[in-house]
């Protein structure tokens, strides 16, 4: 296609912005309207703008957000665990747990996230959202460098809570922004490339190490806590920096760069970000019966995390590893966690490619299932002494995360409306809140190192999920039938008189439900 000539250079869109490529944005009247809808107009449906043009502005946003947006997880994946390895080094020894005590403190953390939910959903759609996280991280690395200072149950209790409160912001903002950026094809496999299991990677190793330090007025534990909350901090700093708000703020691309990264994702009918509170859509978020299902799926989906992640440092200890060896064998943990996340997305973002036509996020959030499943059966069965066999099959129990992921970007790639889309968010994380509440209390102390009742409960959690994405794939079938035997009358097809309207999927009639028909 034909570069743009300097007299298209100049747009005025339906609305009455008026907007220059050279200048920018001017004379805006945004308040209801999504905040690209100035830049909307320069370009309509790849027009003026070449594929290779397209493929330069892709690699330079991978380069750019990718890799803070991976650390935006790990980090704080690491830092919600850490109370996990420091069990290894005396930390229930020496603050005197009893009891369930332990569980508390792995369940604790998600009060403190489900309080904070939808007021931080509300704050990322007021406010700056990578300033936002950026804050967020930094205030979440120095309370955790103050857990190395705790002396009692009590006040760790608090600073776990006052962590859950903080991370809220954090995932949602994230899913925020890869729907800004990228198309829906291209967000399964940024989805699998963010979200992976390799704090471990980070978590295992610092722990194997601090069991070399030899110290005469603190304790082991606590160093863990100050490395893992100072490196948070000093990268919440980063964050700030470097991670744009959105793509009209972007300072590292040109106003030509800005209006096609928005015209790209003209074909999403999401729009990019409305600083206005619809109460409409809020109420439509609570009447939608799919929101509902994906918040029961990831209910059940979550008890393998809660669970695992707070006990299997002390279920491979259970073995008869010492505590340096245990840190270091939670690490394939994230490599399975990682390996499904890969094989998920990436199995979805292949299918898009080479078979446009067909949609397989459904197929691949069952796939993840059965393999989780398959191994929840032989850690339930396996007996204390099959060493081997039992790390095998807790490491393939960590499957479910390619399953959660893959199911987190169908439901941001099948709600619009950027109040519907914030609601919607901070409802999927109350699930995941309350799942990981409870889990932790399956892991009774009496039934260490087995723990009947807990991998039980993961048994039951990857059944349960099975049942209910079944459900969810068959109402979007359901629905996209609908819509397409009304599209064959009406021949309705994408536009800009819709896209960047800011619009829910129930609202916006040209805009299908992604499961079978679009990009599952």
């Amino acid at each position: 296609m034909a570069a743009v000539q300097p007299s298209d250079t100049r747009s005025e869109s339906k609305v009455g912005e008026v907007y220059d490529l050279d200048k920018g944005l001017r004379e805006p009247d945004l308040k209801k309207l999504d905040v690209a809808a100035g830049l909307a107009d320069v370009f309509e449906g790849g027009e003026g703008y070449s594929p290779k043009e397209v493929w330069r502005l892709r690699w330079k946003l991978d380069l750019r957000l990718i890799p803070i947006l991976w650390f935006n997880v790990l980090l704080p994946a690491m830092d919600k665990v850490s109370h996990a390895t420091a069990a290894l080094y005396g930390l229930r020894t020496d603050l005197n747990l009893v009891g369930d005590q332990y569980s508390w403190i792995g369940s604790i953390f998600y009060f403190g996230y489900l309080v904070w939910c939808f007021p931080s959903g509300s704050l990322l759609q007021k406010l700056p959202i990578a300033k936002t996280m950026s804050i967020a991280m930094m205030l979440w690395g120095v309370l955790l460098i103050g857990s190395g200072f705790v002396k009692t149950f009590s006040q760790l209790m608090a600073c776990r809570f006052l962590l859950g409160l903080l991370e809220a912001p954090i995932v949602p903002g994230n899913m925020l922004i890869l729907s800004m950026w990228y198309t829906r094809s291209e967000q399964s496999l940024r989805y699998g490339l963010m979200y992976t299991g390799l704090s471990t990677c980070f978590t295992g190793p610092i722990g194997y190490a601090i069991g070399f330090i030899n110290m005469d007025h603190f304790h082991k534990w606590q160093s863990f806590f100050w490395i893992c909350g100072a490196m948070t901090f000093v990268y919440g700093l980063a964050v700030g920096i470097f991670l744009p708000d959105n793509p009209v703020t972007a300072k590292f691309l040109n106003e030509r760069e800005k209006a096609i990264a928005i015209d790209r994702v003209r074909i999403n009918q999401t729009g990019i970000e409305n600083k206005t509170f619809k109460k409409e859509q809020f109420i439509e978020a609570f009447l939608d019966i799919r929101v509902w299902l994906m918040f029961l799926f990831n209910i059940w989906i979550s008890i393998p995390n809660g669970g695992l992640t707070n006990f299997s440092p002390l279920i491979v200890k259970g073995l008869g590893y010492s505590s340096q060896r245990s840190a270091l064998l939670t690490i394939p943990n994230g490599v399975v966690q990682t390996a499904s996340s890969y094989i998920c997305n990436g199995g979805v973002f292949l299918a898009l490619k080479y078979f446009p036509k067909y949609h397989f996020r459904g197929a691949f959030i069952i796939f993840g299932i059965i393999v989780g499943l398959i191994a929840a059966v032989f850690l339930y069965t396996l007996p204390l002494t099959s060493y081997h066999s039992r790390l095998a099959a807790m490491y393939m129990s960590f499957f479910y995360l390619g399953p959660y992921i893959v199911a987190l970007s169908l439901v941001g790639a099948n709600t619009a409306g950027h109040t519907k889309k914030v609601t919607v968010n901070a409802m999927m994380f109350v699930s995941y809140c309350v799942s990981n509440i409870v889990s932790p209390q399956f892991f009774k102390p009496s039934q260490a190192p087995l723990y009947p009742l807990g991998t039980g409960a993961i048994l039951g959690s990857y059944a349960l999920s099975l049942i209910t994405i079944g459900v969810y794939m068959f109402l979007c079938w359901w629905e996209n039938k609908r819509r397409d035997a009304r599209d064959a009358a009406a021949g309705a097809v994408v536009h800009p008189d819709t896209d960047f309207k800011d619009l829910t999927d129930k609202q916006n009639l040209v805009c299908p439900t992604v499961i079978h028909h679009c990009s599952d």
